[in-house]
């Protein structure tokens, strides 16, 4: 038996340096792919439009109430069937169209960042709520084109006779790594054949690099209050704590791997000086390229969260939000995704869009053009990928564990321009990012009805991340005992405090995608 279950994982491992039975139209325009890419053209309008509405009424995650409803009124009426509240996310949806298999998913984000409001197309910083969240990642593109290429897939089945189902996964909050996250734990992608995805940047690309995987945890002491003045000996200050764990792990930053990464805030820090603080909590988030590694950091970083309670003779409480392994890219699903992406092309950028652009770069330091990127990043599709040793993290990377998938960028923002930042929000709102989205939707689109003609590639693509948990898993959950974060616990704020930034502006007209 033994030697047949190694048999078997030589086969799967083989998989991974095998180039896909790519058929003829891989890559080439057929006439489900026409379909798609003529009705996005002639509907560039209304992802427009849902992405400005987005834009102007920017939420953060698992409160983007207005964000998750347009998209779902978007997709009703294009024919969609829509499960809403989707694994106990209230903002959380999968709308589907078709029926049997093959499933082909496509992801959607749409949720904001705090305190990130800016003028729409200023390049200097102007708020215009002060401390209103903003769409500085581009989830507002990110949402309504990936609901663009969905609908676009669904036109071409209807008009090709194209069988199979399509779903559409619209994800909340994964600016801190929750939607994707709970959807895996609840097993929400256990129908799916693949997933589709992309993110808006700087960059046109086909991924085919991994991320970081990091925990996400809060660590709160409580304490004795007392007059810090007339009678602190009668206090323990839990603001001490924090200190004594944040100097703990600034010295255990000496011992642990270059690569991985530390960082933290103080949501609550105490109230007044003059009283010993009672309270006192403080934000982690630690990474490193695999998982492993977390989990060793981890490890003792509750001891020295236990040694500051020590200290202080203080109450310390580990409060877990969520948690997740890095990226598995799909080498089988990279190459499809290409092969669509060079088909399709660059956005077509023109003279007008590099005029909008030019300041957002030399706001970053880029001088010369072309502003905005005229190429595709290029990656080594024939060789096996390596695990990322810098950068962020990503929810859909405990997706990509569990089923195959792809991931798309495209080149929505002037090159130079810093993530998460206010030129990114001012940049996200104008023609030049709605133009490089509708060209990502093309992407998706076309790759979509490559697997849906092509089913041999999604069992290659399969064999692959059968063979990639053998070697680099078995993946576990690392979120499998985390309860849903609250909005409370995430932004440390009721809902009813966020600030609004846009009141009454009415839903884009869907008529004509019915």
């Amino acid at each position: 038996m033994r030697k047949v279950c190694t048999f078997t994982a030589l086969l799967l491992l083989l998989a991974l340096f095998v180039s896909p039975s790519f058929g003829a139209d891989i890559g080439a325009m057929t006439t489900a792919k026409g379909t798609a890419v003529q009705w996005l053209d002639a509907h560039s309008e209304v992802g427009a439009e849902v992405a400005k509405y987005i834009w102007h009424n920017p939420e953060l995650g698992l409160g983007e109430h207005k964000s998750s409803t347009v998209l779902q009124e978007m997709l009703k009426a294009a024919g969609f069937k829509v499960e809403s509240g989707v694994a106990g996310m209230e903002t959380a949806f999968v709308a589907s169209w078709g029926e049997g298999k093959p499933v082909i998913g496509i992801h959607a984000e749409f949720d904001a960042l705090p305190g990130l409001s800016q003028v729409p197309g200023l390049a200097e910083e102007k708020m215009v709520v002060e401390g209103c969240p903003g769409h500085g990642c581009g989830h507002n593109l990110f949402g309504s084109y990936s609901s663009m290429a969905a609908i676009a897939v669904k036109k071409a089945m209807e008009a090709n006779g194209v069988k199979g189902t399509i779903k559409l996964y619209g994800t909340p909050s994964e600016e801190t790594l929750v939607g994707k996250v709970f959807f895996v734990k609840e097993g929400v992608y256990k129908d799916a054949d693949a997933v589709i995805s992309w993110h808006p940047g700087t960059s046109n690309a086909v991924s085919y690099a991994s991320s970081l995987a990091m925990d996400n945890f809060k660590v709160r002491f409580y304490g004795k209050a007392s007059h810090a003045a007339s009678a602190p000996w009668a206090g323990r200050s839990a603001l001490d704590a924090v200190e004594l764990m944040n100097i703990g792990m600034n010295y255990m930053r000496e011992h642990v791997r270059p690569e991985s990464r530390i960082m933290y805030s103080i949501p609550d820090g105490g109230k007044a000086p003059n009283v010993v603080p009672p309270f006192a909590e403080v934000w982690y988030f630690v990474r490193a390229p695999q998982y492993k590694t977390v989990k060793e950091i981890m490890d003792w970083t509750k001891k020295v969260a236990e040694g500051a309670a020590l200290m202080t003779q203080t109450r310390m409480e580990f409060i877990p939000i969520t948690a997740v392994w890095q990226y598995l890219p799909n080498q089988v699903l990279a190459k499809v995704g290409f092969a669509n992406a060079q088909l399709i092309g660059i956005p077509p950028f023109t003279d007008e869009d590099e005029k909008i652009a030019e300041p957002f770069s030399k706001s970053g330091k880029v001088e010369k053009g072309p502003f905005l990127s005229r190429e595709f990043t290029q990656y080594d599709y024939d060789k096996p990928f390596s695990w990322a040793t810098g950068g962020g993290s990503i929810d859909e990377a405990n997706t990509s564990w569990v089923v195959p998938m792809v991931r798309f960028s495209g080149s929505t923002l002037a090159q130079g321009t810093p993530g998460h930042s206010w030129q990114a929000t001012a940049q996200n709102a104008l023609p030049p990012a709605f133009k490089a989205a509708l060209t990502v939707a093309k992407y998706m689109a076309a790759t979509a009805l490559d697997l849906y003609a092509n089913p041999s590639l999604l069992e290659e693509a399969l064999a692959e991340l059968k063979a990639s948990n053998e070697k680099h898993g078995p993946f576990v959950d690392p979120a499998k005992d985390v309860p849903l974060p609250t909005f409370q616990l995430m932004h440390n704020v009721d809902e009813s405090q966020v600030p609004v930034q846009t009141k009454d502006m009415p839903m884009p007209d869907f008529s004509t995608l019915k």
